[in-house]
């Protein structure tokens, strides 16, 4: 029976370490000592009188199911001596216990931390009891039981002192009630304890929770949120190794100390750009330019400014322009022109013509003229007699605006000294004697004018060029009274004034 027994415990133990590996749970290795409670000694409870001393062991095997609760399957070996002082009664049993107890722990963070190095706890829980025992007394010794496989009820309360995260020390007294009442000798019907005290190592298979996986246990990460491929110290934060206050995993120099702000890069010359990207780490320079200086501030870094300690512009390779007139001041022989006045290649007032009358004075900077006349040209004074006589030449039929035949060689003339004068424009009166109403002479002067206005234009003169007015009879040149003086009042006036 006894082998069946070994056997099957055997079985329950193979299959329980296989378990408590697989998950997360621990194996203890016990030693213990049990005190008998009941008929022999009336039931008084003597705990903790080992007056008849006998050794026993255990094997636990502890399943972790949460912070408050482990499940435990215990396998033990328990021997009890007991006579009476008169040593006329007694028995010597031994007692092979299998139990499942459910344990509840006060360190499940709730009562005391899960890593308190003093863990009290309380088990309850059934199991089986394999139980041989014999009298002994000093007069003789017979069997009792040659073997009863009984039930049994187990409670008790222990404390856990952890080492460390894998082993401790477990201390813990358990009442054990196997359902039979014989064993000593007496049956009076009701049920014999005995009182297990152990004492044992446990070994924890329970992996720490480690929820950064960096290779420190939460319970000793001072840093819990680190990446996992961050390299990190004994206390879980991670390792700055030139200690400048940029984690290893985050410093682009992790064997410089430098700027935070900088990724731990350092930055010699203060500038905002780490040496790293800095192309002038020894000089102060801007972002913009990879930490090369700009030292006038005109946005062209030095090494390309041709002007680098005065503003300029880009189109001058960092040279200035202080007149703004497209000639950079060192090539600038007038450097303060007036803004908004165009300029030669030199910088100076332009002169197109070339006339002695800058552009901006000059009425025709397209054609050489007359400092005197605004830079234009004068009109000469053969051209005025050309015109004059033109202008003499111009006849209508009686008292219509319809040019004579006659008249068309002398407007060609005025088309051709308009040609050559571009930078003028006709002004033309129109005028009649004083035969007739006022307002008949007005409209026919107009019609007139406008009759040589359309000529003129036909001919490729510009409209624009050409501003024509009638004036009736109010602008007589001589007396109306005789017919050559009305000749004479019946006219074109033509004059050219400058645009």
């Amino acid at each position: 029976m006894i082998k069946k027994l070994f056997l099957m415990c055997c079985v329950i133990s193979l299959i329980t370490w296989q378990q408590v590996r697989a998950q997360s749970g621990a194996i203890g290795f016990h030693i213990t000592m049990s005190e008998y409670d009941g008929d022999l000694n009336g039931n008084k409870h003597h705990f903790y009188s080992f007056k008849d001393r006998q050794v026993g062991g255990a094997l636990s095997f502890q399943q972790y199911l949460n912070s408050s609760f482990n499940l435990v399957e215990k396998i033990s070996f328990n021997q009890l001596r007991y006579q009476n002082d008169l040593k006329t009664e007694g028995f010597d049993a031994d007692i092979y216990g299998v139990n499942l107890k459910l344990k509840y722990k006060f360190n499940n963070g709730y009562i005391f931390k899960e890593d308190a190095a003093i863990a009290p706890f309380l088990v309850a829980g059934i199991g089986g009891a394999y139980i041989n025992s014999k009298q002994f007394n000093d007069l003789s010794a017979a069997k009792i039981s040659d073997g009863e496989l009984k039930g049994n009820l187990a409670v008790g309360a222990g404390i856990l002192f952890q080492f460390n995260d894998r082993v401790g020390l477990e201390v813990a007294n358990t009442l054990n009630a196997p359902l039979y009442d014989a064993w000593d000798g007496v049956d009076n019907g009701g049920n014999d304890l005995y009182l297990q005290h152990s004492a044992g190592l446990i070994f924890n298979f329970r992996k720490p929770a480690d929820t950064d996986k960096d290779g420190v246990s939460d319970k000793k990460d001072k840093c819990p949120d680190t990446p996992s491929t961050a390299k990190v110290d004994s206390k879980g934060c991670p390792v700055d190794t030139d200690t400048d206050g940029v984690a290893d995993y985050l410093d682009k120099c992790p064997m410089l100390a430098g700027s935070t702000l900088l990724d731990g890069c350092p930055d010699k010359d203060k500038d905002g750009v780490a040496d790293l990207d800095d192309k002038c780490p020894d000089v102060p320079g801007v972002t913009r330019f990879a930490g090369c200086p700009d030292t006038d501030g005109d946005g062209i870094e030095d090494a390309k400014d041709k002007c680098p300690n005065l503003a300029g512009l880009d189109i001058f390779e960092g040279c200035a322009d202080t007149d703004s007139d497209g000639v950079q001041d060192s090539e600038d022989k007038c450097p303060d022109t007036e803004k908004g006045v165009k300029v030669d290649e030199t910088g100076c007032p332009a002169d197109s013509d070339g006339d002695g009358v800058t552009d901006a004075l000059d009425k025709c900077p397209q054609s050489k003229g007359d400092p005197a006349n605004s830079g234009c040209p004068v009109v000469k004074e053969e051209v005025k007699k050309r015109l004059n006589f033109a202008m003499r030449g111009i006849t209508f039929e009686t008292g219509k605006a319809v040019l004579k035949a006659s008249s068309f060689p002398m407007l060609d003339e005025v088309t051709s000294i308009l040609e050559e004068y571009k930078d003028y424009n006709l002004k033309m009166g129109g005028h009649t004697d004083a035969n007739g109403s006022n307002a008949a002479n007005l409209k026919l002067s107009q019609a007139r004018v406008d009759a040589v206005k359309a000529y003129l234009t036909r001919k490729g003169v510009s409209e624009s060029r050409i501003e024509a007015t009638g004036y009736g009879e109010d602008q007589p040149i001589t007396t109306n009274a005789t017919a050559a003086g009305r000749a004479q009042n019946r006219r074109v006036a033509l004059e050219l004034i400058l645009k």
